[in-house]
């Protein structure tokens, strides 16, 4: 039976997925310089040959996994209400992402190891945040009625969301208490609404 177009697409998708899961899975491991090609087809359940057909390196293929799991938000975005105030959208989404770091505690500390301590991946480290911020500016000047190409609107919406969210996460009270970060997230983006004003009202 010769497979239809359609079909042949779906599981070209399919080993992809399956090569991005094994070396994301395989790099928060052990770490991706002590990972090979060979392990990571292995894992994938494809040959090595097909594994090159499809990345040109184990760096590549972790980068695109980083970026597939990044995608599934931006979609998340795209998806709230147009109604909604671009701040609330932001907060809704980069809230879930704060809850799911919580849920698996340690493990966006292993990311950022693998992102910025491995020496392979220096040259596709501005590349896939670059990737990352551009994703979120497109949708917020689309939710905006901005222009990304033209207007620092959005630009400057992004980068304030961004901010605010790694400051939540990474914020410590001076008592030594871990606050929720939920709650820091929450704090962060009620202080953006106000224009960062000092004596803004607590977070409802």
């Amino acid at each position: 039976m010769i497979d239809s177009p359609g079909l042949r697409e779906r599981k070209k998708a399919q080993t992809r997925v399956a090569i991005q899961q094994a070396v994301l899975l395989l790099a928060l491991g052990r770490g991706l310089d002590a990972v090979t090609i060979e392990e990571i087809a292995g894992a994938a359940n494809v040959s090595v040959r097909t594994f090159r057909n499809y990345f040109g390196s184990k760096e590549e293929a972790l980068v695109a996994a980083w970026a597939s799991e990044f995608e599934v938000h931006v979609e998340a975005l795209r998806d709230r209400p147009p109604a909604e105030p671009i701040l609330d959208s932001l907060e809704h989404v980069l809230g879930e992402i704060a809850a799911r770091l919580g849920e698996r505690p340690g493990e966006a500390e292993v990311h950022a190891d693998l992102l910025w301590t491995s020496t392979a991946l220096v040259r596709f480290r501005s590349v896939l945040l670059d990737q990352a911020i551009r994703m979120v500016t497109d949708v917020v000047a689309a939710r905006t009625g901005t222009d990304a190409s033209t207007d620092l609107y959005p630009h400057l919406v992004t980068a304030a969301a961004i901010s605010a969210m790694v400051t939540a996460y990474q914020f410590s009270p001076a008592d030594g208490t871990d606050a929720d970060r939920a709650s820091r997230l929450h704090e962060a983006f009620t202080l953006l609404r106000s224009g960062l004003q000092q004596g803004s009202p607590p977070p409802a």
